[in-house]
């Protein structure tokens, strides 16, 4: 893809962070209903359906159980290619809690979840989706409408350098390819088409994508992500 020097189109650029957002939304929506409190803070209301995009925890089987521990402030790498991509209904199962969406999300955000990490599993990142989902999103929109031409933002504080915006111009087909470049520390916190059709918000501070678009596309992707990826209105 295609770095650009230029502005974000403007009927998604108020989107582009939650932090200092000037979109009004009502405040306690946060605590009676965070996803669609989030949902109005990440996208606007131009779209037949709505989805969260949930980034995955992850676990490592390799590490024996008896060496299995609480962590405290002894965080350890996990090497990647030991962990294993686990939905939050799943992991939850796995800590014996009931999963609610709006509890969940709202504890991730407050950093207050209901249950102790342990040294094999990894929270989801924030402002990191998983590349599965990216190359499901490619995939789908390639399907349904062709290789579609669209923008892709970085927040700055995505890039490695945390001094500047980035803006990138290509096809969908290659959005996947940007994962490569060493500019970029986070995923793609905007990603629209100039056809306006659907967008995609990961904020650098949550742990969930926010998507919309045309119904058909919407659909598509619950039906093929299921546990991963939920309709929520408006």
């Amino acid at each position: 893809m295609e770095s650009v020097n230029k502005q974000i189109e403007s009927w998604i650029k108020s989107y582009a962070s939650i932090e200092g957002n000037s979109n009004k939304v009502q405040k306690d929506l946060r605590d009676s209903d965070p996803v669609k409190y989030f949902l109005r803070l990440s996208l606007p209301n131009n779209f037949e359906k709505y989805g969260i995009i949930l980034h995955s925890y992850w676990i490592n089987h390799k590490i024996a159980n008896n060496e299995i521990r609480e962590i405290e402030n002894d965080y350890e790498d996990l090497p990647e290619e030991d962990l294993s991509r686990v939905n939050w209904k799943d992991f939850y199962k796995l800590k014996g809690l009931e999963f609610d969406l709006n509890r969940a999300i709202i504890s991730s955000v407050n950093w207050n979840y209901q249950f102790k990490q342990m040294n094999n599993e990894l929270l989801p990142g924030e402002g990191l989706i998983d590349k599965e989902h990216l190359e499901h999103l490619s995939e789908i929109v390639q399907e349904l409408y062709g290789d579609q031409e669209i923008e892709v933002f970085y927040n700055l504080l995505s890039t490695t350098d945390w001094k500047e915006d980035k803006l990138f111009q290509g096809k969908i087909s290659e959005l996947i390819t940007l994962s490569d470049n060493t500019e970029l520390n986070l995923t793609p916190s905007l990603i629209y088409p100039k056809d306006k059709n659907w967008a995609v918000n990961t904020d650098y501070d949550l742990s969930f994508t926010t998507i919309g678009g045309e119904a058909k596309l919407i659909q598509r992707l619950i039906e093929s992500n299921v546990n991963e990826i939920y309709e929520i209105k408006y």
